[in-house]
Parts: C-alpha cells; sequence; structure tokens
C-alpha cells in the first residue's frame, strides 16, 4: 500500500544527497586510442592518498562520480598490463562539474600492486562484475588450448558439446581483448585459441548488448568471458599447425593462422579429426539432431574466418564466417521408470542406433559507427544454412512390474534442410545541451524456413491385447517464421545530472508469423513382408527402404496426422523506471507491462480455429549494486520476463511416428512468465590475494508449459499433450573461495553449490511435484614449485529426488571422485604430463551404476629454436574404463542412458608454431610462445574424458 510513496521519497532523498556535491567525469583509453572497459578508477584524498572512492570504466572507458565533496584530489587511472597515470584535481564548489577529458594509458611492465603479491600473480581477483583468473597461476600441457584453463578454474564448466557455464550461467560469447570471437559460439575459442596468448580470464555478468549501446536496462543480462591478450603479442603474427595419427586409424588435423596488429585482429582456423573433437558448437544444426544429441563418436571437419577492424572509436567492422560438416555414430540404451499412481512400476528397456549427418555455412557481421562522441550507429547481419540426413533404428520393451506387455521396433530416415536470415540495427542519441538526455531507437528482422522429409516404419506388438500393428508413413514437414521487433528508449535526467537522478521510459513490440505444414501418407497394413526372427537382432540388420517401397500398395492421405497451421503473435513490453548513480551505489527500479497476443487459424479444419487471446502480466523491476570499498560490492536484481510456446507445442496434429510415443500438440497455449531474483556478495584482499564470492539465485515460472502424459497400461504406450501450470521454481546458492598459502607455492580453492527445484506436471491426468536437491563440493589445492605441477581436486555431488505420486520411486544418488593432474619440464624439452581421474556413482537403476579410473599420460619433446616444434606421444584412457552413463528427472520419469563413447586408442603427433612479433621478421625468443594443443575433447557423452593434452 506503500508502493506510491516509494520512488518520490527516494528521488528526494537522493536528491538532497547531492545537491550540495559535485560531479566528475572523463575517459580512459591506451596510447592508440581505444577505450579500456572496465579500468580501475580511484579518487584518492590529495592530503594523504587515502582512498575516496572508485569504480569500474564502462564499456566505452567513459566514467562518472557524483557526490564529490569540496578539496583536494589525486584521480588514479589503472588497468592490468598498463601503468598508472594520475591527476591532481580540485573541486572548489558544489556547482563545479570537473571535466578530466581522456587518461590515457601505456603498456607496462610494471603489474599493479593490487594484482601482484611477492612476484606471484594473483590467481582469482573480484571486482565488480568481473571475476579474474590469472592464466599464468593455472600451467597447462605443452601445445594447450583455452578450453584446457577453462577446465581447471574454480566454478567454471566446460560440456561435450564445447558449451561452458561459469557460477552456475551458461556463457554466451568469447571476448578476445573485449572484441568478439565467432560470436554466440564460444566453444570456436575455446577448442582453437592457445592458452599462451592470454595473460587472464575475464568472466564477466553485463548487461545485454542493446541495454549497453542504448543505456536502458533490459534485464537481459548475460556472462561472458573475456581473454586479455599478453602485451608482447599484441602486434604480429602467431599460429600453429598439427597433425596426429593413431591406433584405431584415428587422425586429426588442424591450424590455426593470427595476425594482430594496430588493434586489428584476423584469425583463420580449421579443424579436421575422428576425435570427437569438434572445434565449434552444433549451432543451428541441431534442429535436426532428434536421435544423436552431442553423444556418440564423431568425425567433423570445420574451417572459419574471424576479423575486427578498426582503430579508435569512429568506425569498427568486425564478423566471422564458419563451414563445418559432421558424421556422427551413436549407439545409447535406456532404462526409464514411468511414475504412476499405484504401488506397481512401469519400466521401459530400450536400446538404438542413428547415424547422424550434417552440413553448416554460418556467418554473422557488424559494423559500428561512432560519428562523434552523442551518436552510434550499430548494423548487425547474420545468416545460417544447414543440411542434414540422419537415421534410426530402434528397439524397445515395456513392462508392468514384471509382466512383459509389449516390444517396439521403429526405423527412420530422415532429410532436412533450412535457412535463416536475420539483420538488427540500433541507432542511440546521447544530447549535447542536456547532459544525461538520451534516446535510442533499434529494429530486428528474421526470417527462418525449415523442411524436413522423413520415411518412418514401426512394428509394435502388444501381448496383452493379442495384437500387432505395423505402419509406414513419408512425411514432409514445413515450417517458416518471420519475427520483426524494435524497441524505443529515452533518458531523462531529473532536475541538475549532477545529482545522479535519471528517469527512463521504453517500449518494445515483438510480432511473430509462425507457419507448419506437416503431409503424411501411409500405409498401416502391407508391412508383412519384412524378413526377420528375432526383433532385437534384426535391428542391426541393414536393408534397403527402396526394398520395402517395391512392396507398398498406394499410399494413403493420413488427415489424422497431418495438418496446415498459422499462429501470430504479439509481444510488448512497457517500462517505466527510475536510475539514480552515486559513488557507493547504483539503483535502477520501476515497473514493467507486459501485454500479449496470440492467434492461431487450423487451415486443415477452420471449426477447430484459436480465437485471439489476450494476456497482460505485470511485475517490478530492480537492480542494486552498492560498492563497500573498491574490492567489495553486492548486487541484487529481479526482472520478469514473458515466453511464447513453440510451434512444436501449439500445432494442433498428432505426430505418430513412434506409436510408442505420441505426440500432440495444444493450440491453446498461454505465454509463461519467469520471474527471477538474483543476489551476489564479492570481496578480494589485495594483500593476502584472498577471493571471495556468495552467490544465490532463484526463479518463478507462472503458465509454465509442462507434458501432460497419459500411459497406456495394456500397451505401455505413451501419449503427450502440453498444458500450462504454475508451480515450477527453483533456487542455488553458491560459494567460490580461493587463497594461496604463505609460501605462494600452494594454491586452494573451493567451490560450493546447494539448489533445489521443484517440477509439477501431470501423469495421467494427475498433478504430480518432482523435487530434486542437490549438493556440489568441489575442492582445489595445487602445488607449482619450479619445472613442476601438481593438481589435487575431488569433488561430490549428491541428488535427492522426491515425487508426490510414487514416493517409492524416491532415489537418492552419489556422485564422487577426483582428478589428480602431473606435469613435469625438463630442461632439456622433455615434458612429462599425466592426470588420473576417478569416477563413481550409486543410486542409479541396475546395470547403470558406474566405477571408473580414467588415465590419460603423454611424453612431448619440444625442439627447433625456441622450441618452436614438438613431437609427443599420447595415450588416451588407458585403463579403457570409458563410460558415458547420465539421469535425468521430470515430474513423469526417471531415465538412466548409457552411450557409446571413445576408448583407449594411442596418438603420435607433430605440431609446429610460429611467432612473430614487433615488426621483425624473426621468432621473439622473450616471448613464452609455447601454445596451441589439438586433442580429442570431451568428458561427457560421447566425449573423451579426462584432463586434455
Amino acid at each position: 500500500m506503500y508502493s506510491k510513496y516509494f520512488l518520490p521519497v527516494i528521488m528526494a532523498w537522493a536528491g538532497a544527497i547531492g545537491a550540495s556535491a559535485a560531479i566528475l567525469t572523463g575517459s580512459v583509453a591506451d596510447s592508440t586510442g581505444e577505450p579500456l572497459p572496465e579500468a580501475s578508477i580511484r579518487l584518492l584524498s590529495a592530503r594523504d592518498s587515502s582512498y575516496v572512492t572508485g569504480m569500474a570504466a564502462d564499456d566505452s572507458g567513459r566514467f562518472m562520480f557524483s557526490g564529490v565533496k569540496k578539496g583536494g584530489y589525486i584521480l588514479q587511472a589503472s588497468y592490468i598490463g598498463y601503468g598508472s597515470v594520475y591527476r591532481n584535481l580540485r573541486v572548489t564548489s558544489a556547482a563545479d562539474t570537473v571535466k578530466v577529458g581522456r587518461m590515457q594509458l601505456s603498456e607496462s611492465s610494471v603489474v599493479l600492486r593490487e594484482a601482484t603479491a611477492i612476484g606471484v600473480a594473483t590467481p582469482i581477483k573480484v571486482m565488480d562484475d568481473t571475476i579474474q583468473y590469472s592464466a599464468s597461476t593455472y600451467k597447462t600441457p605443452p601445445n594447450a588450448v583455452v578450453e584446457d584453463l577453462l577446465k581447471r578454474l574454480p566454478g567454471v564448466e566446460v560440456g561435450t558439446d564445447g558449451g561452458i557455464t561459469a557460477q552456475g550461467q551458461k556463457v554466451t560469447k568469447i571476448l578476445v581483448d573485449g572484441k568478439e570471437f565467432f560470436s554466440d559460439d564460444p566453444a570456436v575459442a575455446s577448442k582453437n585459441l592457445p592458452v599462451n596468448m592470454v595473460e587472464n580470464a575475464q568472466v564477466i555478468t553485463r548487461k545485454s548488448d542493446l541495454a549497453r549501446l542504448t543505456g536502458v536496462d533490459d534485464g537481459e543480462d548475460e556472462t561472458v568471458i573475456n581473454l586479455t591478450v599478453k602485451k608482447g603479442m599484441k602486434n604480429g603474427w602467431f599460429g600453429t599447425g598439427e597433425a596426429g595419427y593413431g591406433t584405431d586409424d584415428r587422425y586429426k588435423a588442424a591450424f590455426v593462422v593470427n595476425r594482430f596488429f594496430n588493434d586489428n585482429q584476423f584469425t583463420l582456423l580449421g579443424n579436421f579429426n575422428n576425435c570427437n573433437d569438434a572445434g565449434f558448437s552444433d549451432g543451428n544444426g541441431s534442429r535436426f539432431r532428434r536421435f544423436g544429441g552431442t553423444n556418440g563418436i564423431n568425425t567433423t571437419n570445420s574451417i572459419g574466418f574471424n576479423f575486427n577492424v578498426g582503430r579508435g572509436d569512429t568506425i569498427k567492422v568486425g564478423g566471422n564466417v564458419m563451414y563445418a560438416n559432421s558424421d556422427r555414430d551413436n549407439r545409447s540404451r535406456t532404462h526409464r521408470i514411468n511414475l504412476l499412481q499405484g504401488s506397481s512400476n512401469s519400466t521401459e528397456d530400450a536400446e538404438s542406433n542413428s547415424r547422424d549427418k550434417g552440413h553448416n555455412v554460418r556467418g554473422d557481421f557488424r559494423v559500428i559507427w561512432k560519428p562523434d562522441s552523442f551518436n552510434t550507429l550499430e548494423v548487425r547481419p547474420n545468416f545460417s544454412v544447414n543440411i542434414n540426413d540422419s537415421e534410426q533404428r530402434s528397439y524397445s520393451q515395456n513392462f508392468s512390474g514384471d509382466d512383459f506387455i509389449s516390444q517396439a521396433r521403429n526405423i527412420n530416415f530422415s532429410d532436412g534442410k533450412s535457412y535463416d536470415f536475420g539483420a538488427r540495427v540500433i541507432y542511440s542519441h546521447r544530447f549535447s545541451k542536456r547532459r544525461g538526455r538520451s534516446f535510442s531507437v533499434s529494429a530486428n528482422y528474421l526470417m527462418s524456413n525449415t523442411r524436413e522429409n522423413e520415411r518412418n516404419w514401426s512394428r509394435n506388438a502388444f501381448w496383452m491385447l493379442d495384437s500387432l500393428y505395423e505402419d509406414y508413413q513419408i512425411i514432409d514437414n514445413h515450417t517458416w517464421n518471420n519475427t520483426v521487433s524494435g524497441r524505443l528508449s529515452w533518458t531523462e535526467p531529473i532536475g541538475n545530472p549532477r545529482n545522479g537522478n535519471f528517469a527512463e521510459i521504453s517500449y518494445f513490440m515483438q510480432y511473430k508469423w509462425n507457419n507448419a505444414d506437416k503431409n503424411v501418407t501411409h500405409d498401416p497394413v502391407s508391412m508383412d513382408e519384412i524378413p526377420y526372427q528375432d526383433w532385437k537382432e534384426a535391428i542391426w540388420q541393414d536393408w534397403e527402404m527402396s526394398n520395402r517401397l517395391s512392396g507398398l500398395g498406394d499410399l494413403q492421405y493420413d488427415p489424422y496426422n497431418s495438418n496446415s497451421f498459422r499462429n501470430n503473435y504479439l509481444s510488448q513490453s512497457i517500462r517505466v523506471g527510475y536510475r539514480k548513480v552515486h559513488a557507493k551505489y547504483n539503483l535502477n527500479a520501476g515497473l514493467s507491462l507486459n501485454p500479449s497476443m496470440s492467434r492461431s487459424v487450423n487451415l486443415t479444419n477452420p471449426d477447430k480455429n484459436i480465437p485471439t487471446r489476450n494476456v497482460l502480466n505485470y511485475a517490478p523491476y530492480l537492480r542494486f549494486r552498492y560498492k563497500f570499498s573498491k574490492n567489495t560490492t553486492a548486487n541484487a536484481d529481479y526482472f520478469g520476463r514473458s515466453s511464447q510456446p513453440s510451434m512444436s507445442q501449439l500445432q494442433p496434429v498428432v505426430d505418430t511416428s513412434d506409436p510408442m510415443n505420441i505426440v500432440v500438440g495444444n493450440p491453446g497455449l498461454a505465454p509463461s512468465f519467469n520471474h527471477r531474483l538474483r543476489l551476489r556478495f564479492q570481496t578480494f584482499d589485495p594483500d593476502c590475494q584472498q577471493s571471495i564470492m556468495v552467490m544465490g539465485h532463484a526463479s518463478y515460472t507462472q503458465d509454465d508449459i509442462v507434458s501432460n502424459v497419459v500411459y497406456d497400461r495394456e500397451t505401455g504406450a505413451r501419449q503427450t499433450r502440453y498444458a500450462n501450470i504454475d508451480g515450477n521454481w527453483e533456487a542455488a546458492l553458491m560459494n567460490m573461495f580461493s587463497r594461496p598459502l604463505r609460501n605462494k607455492a600452494f594454491t586452494i580453492n573451493n567451490f560450493l553449490r546447494l539448489s533445489y527445484r521443484n517440477q509439477v506436471g501431470y501423469v495421467d491426468g494427475l498433478h504430480n511435484r518432482s523435487g530434486n536437491f542437490s549438493l556440489s563440493e568441489s575442492f582445489g589445492i595445487a602445488f607449482r614449485p619450479k619445472d613442476l605441477e601438481l593438481e589435487l581436486r575431488p569433488r561430490y555431488t549428491l541428488s535427492n529426488i522426491t515425487n508426490a505420486i510414487q514416493s517409492g520411486q524416491n532415489r537418492t544418488t552419489h556422485s564422487y571422485g577426483g582428478s589428480l593432474n602431473a606435469t613435469y619440464y625438463t630442461p632439456f624439452g622433455l615434458v612429462l604430463a599425466t592426470d588420473l581421474n576417478y569416477s563413481a556413482n550409486t543410486g542409479y537403476s541396475d546395470g547403470y551404476d558406474s566405477d571408473q579410473w580414467m588415465w590419460n599420460a603423454s611424453i612431448s619433446y619440444m625442439f627447433l629454436r625456441n622450441k618452436n616444434a614438438t613431437v609427443a606421444l599420447k595415450g588416451y584412457d588407458l585403463l579403457q574404463q570409458r563410460k558415458s552413463i547420465w539421469r535425468t528427472e521430470t515430474a513423469q520419469a526417471i531415465t538412466d542412458s548409457q552411450y557409446n563413447t571413445l576408448t583407449r586408442y594411442f596418438m603420435l603427433t607433430f605440431t609446429y608454431k610460429f611467432t612473430t612479433f614487433g615488426g621483425g621478421g624473426e621468432n621473439n625468443p622473450s616471448v613464452d610462445t609455447d601454445f596451441m594443443r589439438r586433442g580429442p575433447r570431451g568428458g561427457g557423452p560421447g566425449g573423451h574424458g579426462g584432463r586434455r593434452f
């Protein structure tokens, strides 16, 4: 009831604080004029050099202090790898606006005291929204890539598909010296760039591209990793070529060529292997990958080019283009427990074999033009083309308790093509005559067209019904979508802008035209001629679909499975808010209104048209940052967001391509609305190099879209429909700690995560709740004397699953293990490296618990001038115990899966690296150039576990 008084009181209070103080503005850049984002700005007392206040420069290198009292000051600007710059200032009046101008920093061999202690680089440094890891304190083997470094960083995890998470958040981009590298595919940088070019790896939580450019917060934060390049490697050529061959005909060839000069970056790379080393993420090709995912054994080939051009702020051009193809062989077995009401268990055992081949070409480009300090124009076009061919053979059995009720065999062939094109334009303007006033407008267009053809054969035996069902289908799926969106925003200072009070208003609109046509023809009765004796044995037998086609009669149109569907969706967001900028804190608060409209048309059966539906959601939003000191901060964020159902969830058509798993769309679905809360506290002590971070987040979804599964107890078949439901929420709390011990040769770190996920859904029309409590602990200690690196990291995860409908299926699982990494560098160029990983889990279904040792080892010899050439013999999974087992839980079922993996093999490799810096044509012996390794990746299904070489 007091909310209507809150905003005026806060504004009046904040205005009173700043009314008797001055404002101080400026910017930070390097010697070429390039801005230095996140540069450290400190305001010191001129009397005794004591700390007054401080902040980090924004992404354009600008900074602004408000609330500065009269007196004399020293302004210090610093940046890692650069010498500090100082300015003497005096504020003589509360009405002063002190314009410092540009503070230019030069590269220096002197490292700031905050970043070193007793000559040892700080392993982890926490500052504002950035966690900085010093690459030199996490030693990697010869020829390592960035991924090898990321796997050693506390709180950072790398998945089997190259996906990266940091402190529980998905990493969307990797930047190189603040510049994008292959856009939204961080796997390209992590799997290809040499780790020895990296000075620091910075995990940054920042606002979206749109919010940073327009200045209006949209709540769409992203987590990125910025790789700062060593100062000696920013001008010149460097790269690596590698080739290797091993047992079981394993091979790999790769190259990376980099050209950096005058703040320009050019990178050409290629990767060709059959060792599960994709060198990129799946991207848009995944839209066809229903069978294999990222599991199995993969052969991949890729080549790409990335560039960033432009010196200074006036105009910058960048982009990338990549071609890739893949061939994935995936075999799996699964055990599924259906969570039904009653005491009897309903289970399914299944096996499958799939082959998935794909080609992808994609490109993303950007032009940023800043004709002056008040205007910015950004244009970003992008495209992708995908071609895919897949086939799958599967076999399954269903049981009710111990009773055998059905068998199913399915063979599917699929080929598809898709193409996407999009473009975004953003213009922002800051008014010169009214400081703090700004205006921005953006427009976005996206077109997507996908066509997929399937041939599907199924045979199902239902023993309780004493019946046999067979069907052959030809399915033509065609979906095409167009999306247009735009945003207008205005920021207006309240009173004198030096007081740091601003009003913000923005309007966002998005309109989607979604179209889906599905045409099915079939022969449900003529499939008796396929010769086989035992279904399970016959799954793996090869036979040509063309032989079956010759025995088919006239295919019949299947109106039950065919449909032509259209959906129009309009989403809007109106935000009104208040922003306060102060030396100690930043506040952004307001209210968001989110009306949406959805209209669906069924061209096949107009009687089933869904009339226009209008939904209005509203929620406050809050972003608060408080700076206790330069090295201690606290953040709190809350935002709400609506999302639309997918076309597959909306389209009112029955998918019977797998008669044991029938899916039916629901055109009456409403949009969902998600509430998100994030809290974060972090502190860094530069004297003892200790870092502590505590972070929590929670989310709750209204009208969440869930599956409503109806199970047929006589056949074992499942029919899945979609529905809206409230009650899905999750919460997590994380802690990260790092500190070197007294002698600096030892470093300890710890990462702890607690989480709870509440999932609700329907089973046989009954409401079910599934809860999952998880505790994860990872402790690391590293010993790094001269020429030797030892690292021990034990880990443990507990997961407790509870179900409301069938409490007898409540499960507690334990996953535990650890890793020991060791590398020894001899004086004459021989490097011995090994890692031993142990992992085990208990509490899974019978036959799915695991207990395995993963042992990898290598011996490398570096020779030629500056150790530019390396010959290595590497062995992977020496004990041949590699397994790939995963568990997934929903409100409807618990599923354990095991996939085929790449097991023991040996490979002999030759690597050559070259470096030319500083305009000379010779290799620079003063630069550490021991970088770039290519090798098998993974660590999850289908990948190769353990540490990489």
